[in-house]
């Protein structure tokens, strides 16, 4: 009997202690009707659209991958849709206005990545994900955080001065525009986002409607939205500047540098073929970033032609070199006119010197008697008449030219036209490589992007 007295007397006042307050009353209110089926959509009326907004506020671009083709990045995803069956009067409820409840417990849409890359990017909402904030009114907000990686066309043909466009395909998921109307009204991307190579330049909303088939034989083809988010992003050019194209451009022009050495100098062509070799290193860098494609790069191009142009100063100093230790003379001397072109007058304006010039300079400062200093090729025959003391007696190159051997006027004239042939090369080969230099600045100043 004491026992039952007890239990009259506590058990009320537990009850009341632990009543539920006005936010579980809501919850048992509207989330446990009978009527109240998750799988339905939250219309009374079942010609009624249910309107869905997708709002999209990105806040880490994780990476861009040019050779893949994809963009991933990281945003806080908002959807807004109203359940008219999800109601109450805040009066009943002690002036409580909202809620927050999860996914499970009612309606969300689903929505669909539709040029997602990845399974787990292509549902955008999931269940275990994210809350809903529910109002009185029966609008729901639902807020969650994805990462997204999406398939990125990638435009490659101004690397590194390129811009790049990727599109965001949000749709419903089996859901015509009559029963699901899907549209993204705002898009905020801050300028503080950091990105080590890439710079936010805009973006862009497009919603649109779609034709699908319809399986139905006689009915017309179905209208499904899309929202279309554009992503608008420049690229920083300059890691590629210092440690791509400035590098490559120094490689080339010192592949031209061989043409200065002397023909008797060892490391000439050894210096050439390294200036191949380290080009080369820059082709499969470029080709290791970027993806095939039928419309290759400018810069690409560009090294290719760089590439040619140092591959061609091998052989070119290969000839030269020939030229100057032929065993043979050069048969285009033996026509006066080209004679006096290559040993008198082009040597005069390449500021190199003449054939009369090399013989009488090695005859005055050698005593007439030593090999000639300047390049080290042939000797001068010494003359039988003495010159006179104390009496200027100058020589005259005509003079000496007629003390020199066959042999080694051959040797003299071989010199005079390999140098005179390295000039007039290596001023062939800067002319080639600015007008491609020029080409390529043409080409990178008609980048223009627009959506």
């Amino acid at each position: 009997m004491l026992k039952l007295i007890t239990c009259l007397i506590f058990i009320p006042a537990i009850h009341g202690r632990y009543e539920r307050n006005a936010e579980g009353r809501i919850r048992d209110y509207i989330l446990t009707h009978p009527n109240l089926h998750l799988t339905d959509r939250p219309v009374l009326h079942a010609n009624k659209s249910v309107h869905i907004e997708i709002k999209t506020d990105f806040y880490a671009l994780i990476d861009l991958n040019e050779k893949d083709q994809t963009l991933t990045t990281a945003s806080w995803l908002t959807l807004t849709w109203m359940d008219e069956r999800l109601v109450w009067d805040p009066e009943e409820f002690d002036g409580v206005r909202s809620i927050v409840i999860f996914n499970k417990d009612v309606w969300v849409p689903r929505i669909m990545l539709g040029n997602a890359v990845s399974t787990d990017a292509l549902d955008v909402v999931k269940e275990d994900r994210g809350t809903i904030w529910l109002m009185y009114n029966g609008k729901l907000v639902l807020g969650t955080s994805v990462v997204q990686s999406i398939q990125c066309h990638m435009m490659i043909r101004y690397f590194p001065f390129d811009t790049q466009i990727c599109a965001y395909y949000f749709v419903p998921e089996n859901q015509e525009v009559d029963k699901l109307n899907l549209t993204s009204s705002e898009v905020s991307y801050p300028s503080t986002l950091l990105s080590s190579e890439w710079e936010h330049i805009n973006t862009t909303i497009l919603n649109e409607l779609y034709p699908f088939e319809n399986y139905l034989d006689d009915e017309d083809a179905l209208l499904v939205s899309f929202a279309t988010i554009h992503v608008i992003l420049k690229r920083d050019p300059r890691y590629y500047i210092t440690t791509l194209i400035i590098p490559s451009t120094l490689l080339c022009l010192m592949s031209f540098a061989t043409f200065l050495a002397p023909p008797e100098s060892g490391e000439r062509i050894s210096l050439g073929v390294s200036m191949v070799l380290g080009l080369t290193v820059f082709q499969l860098l470029v080709a290791n970033t970027l993806p095939a494609s039928k419309n290759p790069p400018i810069l690409s191009e560009y090294l290719t032609t760089t590439f040619i142009i140092s591959c061609l100063a091998v052989p070119f100093s290969l000839f030269n070199i020939n030229i100057a230790y032929g065993e043979r003379r050069i048969g285009m001397l033996k026509y006066p006119f080209v004679n006096h072109l290559i040993l008198d007058v082009l040597p005069k304006i390449l500021g190199v010197l003449t054939y009369e010039e090399r013989a009488y300079s090695g005859n005055m400062n050698q005593g007439m008697s030593q090999i000639l200093n300047d390049g080290g090729l042939i000797r001068v025959t010494t003359i039988e008449t003495p010159p006179v003391l104390n009496k200027v007696q100058p020589l005259t190159p005509g003079y000496v030219t007629k003390k020199l051997t066959h042999k080694e006027k051959m040797q003299l004239e071989a010199r005079t036209a390999s140098l005179v042939m390295d000039r007039l090369v290596l001023l062939l080969f800067l002319l080639a490589y600015f007008i491609v230099a020029i080409s390529v600045v043409i080409k990178f100043s008609g980048n223009k992007t627009s959506v």
